[in-house]
């Protein structure tokens, strides 16, 4: 988005010392009250859905036009459903082609609550980092039963033969629906979303109104928002979670050597007995009140801050090692950014000694700005103009199809639709 900005390359003593300072207070002062925890997951999930590499792009060269990602930059949820019915077979319920296949759960009452896995415990999905923890594979199989629900929504209103692409496109544009205007205005507020999308009060109309991210012939990702402004959710992380009314408290990761298998939320593995999770612990659906993410700030949680030892990997700070993928795909300094988006804060009221890596000076603009209760401009800025960018982009989604259009599904609010209308829809809150 801004390769006429020079690259920002602080030494490593400089990285470690911000990485080191980024030790979260626990407590519920470090709480943020306007996001629920869920919302830290979804974030996770549209990532997966827009990005995959399997390769690392640290071991290529370091030119963002060659880093390609070998999945499509669109809200098409191809992680749910693969290359489709014809080349993704394994992924549909082959007594009912229009649906996904579910998973059973390893109890005696081998209930449908799990993804669909081999015999090895590995999840049969399109995207397998959507079972790297259990809260982001029971949103993935939430997604799941959200397209057999649709699916059973239109079986009588439309052809046998239109019935999987049609029940497709409403699970698609909800979920992008979903994405901007339940997920991404919570991030930047409804001013900036309404700068980026603008949306005509006579017609109903919307259109991405885009400053700076811009392409030729089709949307790419910025390194700037992969690498650095999306990269916001990691702060947002709770050291642990509640996931049902059944099971006690348990950490996002662990050192799986030392920990029992059943004390942490790691997958990859079929989901135990009673582990279901209950969205009410994650998203405000009414019943008991869902635990918050923690504020958008320059702190980690302790797991994430020293993450787990890893042989091949002797750097144990995400912080550290975000902060190092931003030096090694050449980002520039986050003030430079700021300073060619107009958006600038002195560094003395940032509380900033000098340059800082785009993403940690996004953090603390978010921070010092808005309480880390949401992005700041400049990263706000970012996050908002590719999102939205994306749905311009393709010429599939609402945004270019029905640019008028409004959710159709049954809601709270009629012509609005949430990340919780989605999970009662489907029917697992």
């Amino acid at each position: 988005m801004f390769r006429e900005l020079p690259p920002f390359t602080p030494s490593d003593a400089a990285l470690k010392k911000l990485a080191d300072s980024m030790a979260d207070a626990p407590g519920p002062e470090g709480d943020n009250p306007e996001i629920d925890s869920g919302y830290t997951y979804l974030g996770q999930f549209v990532d997966h859905d827009i990005t995959f590499d399997p390769v690392s792009s640290l071991d290529r060269a370091n030119d963002p036009d060659a880093l390609n990602t070998f999945r499509t930059p669109r809200f098409d949820l191809d992680c749910l459903y693969g290359r489709g019915q014809a080349d993704s077979p394994y992924l549909y319920d082959q007594e009912d082609p229009a649906s996904l296949l579910v998973g059973r759960n390893t109890g005696p009452e081998d209930e449908k609550v799990d993804l669909p896995r081999n015999q090895q415990g590995r999840a049969l999905i399109g995207d397998p980092r959507n079972d790297v923890h259990f809260i982001v594979s029971q949103l993935h199989l939430a997604f799941i039963r959200f397209h057999n629900a649709v699916v059973d929504h239109l079986r009588f209103e439309v052809q046998p033969s239109a019935l999987f692409e049609e029940a497709r496109r409403v699970v698609t544009w909800h979920y992008q629906w979903v994405v901007v205007h339940d997920f991404l205005i919570r991030l930047v507020g409804p001013d900036l979303l309404g700068d980026v999308l603008v949306t005509s009060p006579r017609t109903g109309r919307a259109r991405a109104n885009l400053s700076y991210f811009t392409w030729r012939s089709r949307p790419f990702m910025p390194v700037e928002f992969s690498a650095a402004a999306y990269r916001f959710g990691h702060s947002m992380v709770r050291r642990d979670y509640r996931i049902n009314d059944t099971l006690q408290v348990l950490p996002v990761l662990t050192d799986i050597r030392v920990a029992n298998r059943l004390q942490h939320l790691g997958g990859f593995r079929p989901l135990p007995k009673d582990w279901t999770v209950q969205w009410k612990h994650l998203f405000s659906t009414g019943g008991a009140s869902p635990q918050p993410s923690r504020r958008i700030d320059t702190r980690l949680a302790e797991p994430l801050r020293r993450l787990p030892p890893l042989v091949d990997n002797p750097r144990r700070s995400l912080g550290l090692l975000n902060m190092m993928r931003g030096r090694a795909l050449q980002l520039p300094s986050g003030q430079a950014v700021a300073a060619a988006m107009g958006t600038a804060v002195d560094d003395a009221e940032l509380r900033l000694d000098g340059e800082a890596p785009l993403w940690f000076y996004l953090l603390r603009e978010a921070e010092v700005l808005s309480g880390g209760r949401r992005l700041g401009p400049t990263g706000g800025r970012i996050v908002a103009e590719v999102l939205v960018g994306l749905l311009k982009g393709d010429p599939s989604s609402f945004l270019r199809q029905q640019p008028a259009w409004r959710p159709e599904l049954p809601s709270a609010a009629p012509g609005r639709f949430t990340m919780v209308d989605l999970l009662r829809f489907a029917g697992v809150a």
